[in-house]
């Protein structure tokens, strides 16, 4: 009975010392409801929390050397355009061959005029036949024998002893009585008489030779111009290759029709090529022409020279563009990206400092530096960034940032403009 009871008492002791300790835990350990929260019949708030990392763009030192990107393009280039109407009927090969100077291009069909042409050619022979025998008729009249009078020798024998007893008789009536010479002369007021030999080579005569000597002259200059004119049409309907060229862009295809001033083909000489800059316009003043600049190109590094600096800049976007030359043999071809290292100023005012975002923040699609700016409604913006030195794992931000703005640290490749950054978690 003694052992029942002690037991019974061990036991109400025990439970005695479990509920004060749960009280104690209860009172200190826990929490305590908060006003609005669940403990309080209120709802438990979500708050936007960031799905990708973002960095902040913060500064750095500007370097000696700013990197810019361009392109390469030929020094040359000729685009070749109809000249006539015409169907296409030659074209000298594909994109890519090579042209030489003076070689055919395009052609187009000349068959209408072909009848011209040969019309002209047979105009300028009966005009070429006219003007030699007017001219055989000119020596004639200047130096050939005088030809038979009418009358024949007898008449001519009479006219050369009658014609000069009537000079004589008309100037010594005119001189012995002066009222009646003149047009009232009995003989006349023609003046001396002429035989029909004087006259055969008289003012009159040659003068009349001769025109018509000079008209058929005249004559065969034109129908030379003529054909020269056809000539002309004729090379009108090929397009020839100034230079020795590689054909880039063929705009046409053999049977198809084209009209004046239509685009054939694009010729290029691409064993002369250019790197073209837009540099800001507050880095131009320190370049000219023949400076020597470091270019990037196709993991390729090389020097090329500054060959012109373009008089006006682009209004929207403050650049002046500037073009390199590169060296012949250089690993490049028309429209390849390149990589420039432009001198800049160096000093202690804003331009020695640049916005710099971590390396692996910037992307590159299609060639172009980007990254992508976390606006305050929490979505992606993609901006295109010019970019300077790198120093350690940043990279200076030449323009499209600026600091104290937030990007994304590692872009998905999929990340595009307008996508959501910021998510709602409770």
């Amino acid at each position: 009975m003694l052992s029942k009871l002690a037991n019974l008492a061990g036991f109400l002791g025990a439970a005695v010392i479990g509920g004060g300790i749960v009280a104690w835990v209860g009172n200190h350990g826990g929490s305590h409801p908060v006003p609005g929260g669940p403990g309080a019949g209120g709802q438990a708030p979500y708050a936007m929390v960031p799905t990708v990392p973002m960095v902040e763009v913060g500064r750095m030192p500007s370097a000696a050397r700013l990197k810019l990107g361009g392109y390469v393009e030929p020094r040359t280039t000729v685009r070749l355009a109809a000249q006539a109407p015409g169907r296409v009927v030659y074209l000298a090969g594909q994109e890519g061959e090579r042209v030489a100077a003076g070689q055919t291009v395009v052609g187009l069909d000349a068959d209408g005029l072909g009848p011209e042409y040969r019309a002209a050619w047979a105009a300028l022979a009966g005009d070429m036949a006219a003007q030699q025998n007017a001219q055989t008729q000119l020596y004639q009249q200047l130096y050939g024998p005088r030809s038979s009078p009418m009358g024949g020798p007898g008449y001519d024998a009479y006219e050369k002893m009658f014609t000069p007893f009537y000079n004589m008789a008309q100037g010594l009536f005119g001189n012995m009585m002066p009222g009646l010479g003149g047009a009232n002369s009995p003989f006349g007021a023609l003046g001396p008489m002429m035989t029909q030999a004087q006259q055969q080579r008289g003012p009159a005569a040659v003068n009349t030779a001769r025109a018509d000597y000079e008209r058929q002259q005249a004559g065969l200059v034109a129908s030379q111009a003529r054909i020269d004119g056809l000539d002309q049409r004729l090379r009108d309907r090929r397009s020839v290759a100034p230079t020795a060229s590689v054909l880039m862009t063929r705009h046409v295809r053999v049977g198809d029709v084209v009209q004046p001033g239509q685009p054939l083909a694009d010729l290029a000489d691409v064993d002369q090529l250019d790197v073209r800059l837009e540099v800001p316009t507050n880095l131009v003043a320190q370049l000219k022409v023949g400076d020597q600049v470091p270019v990037s190109l196709a993991n390729v590094n090389l020097w090329a020279p500054i060959t012109q600096i373009f008089p006006a800049a682009d209004r929207a976007q403050r650049t002046v563009s500037v073009k390199l030359a590169l060296p012949a043999g250089s690993p490049a071809a028309p429209g390849m990206y390149a990589l420039a290292w432009i001198a800049q100023a160096t000093g202690n005012g804003p331009s020695a400092s640049a916005p710099a975002v971590p390396v692996e923040a910037i992307v590159h699609r299609g060639s172009q530096p980007m990254a992508f700016v976390v606006d305050g409604s929490g979505r992606a913006e993609m901006r295109i960034l010019r970019l300077g030195d790198v120093t350690g794992d940043r990279v200076a931000v030449l323009s499209g940032l600026a600091p104290g703005e937030r990007v994304v640290a590692r872009p998905a490749p999929n990340l595009k403009s307008g996508d959501t950054i910021f998510a709602g978690r409770p």
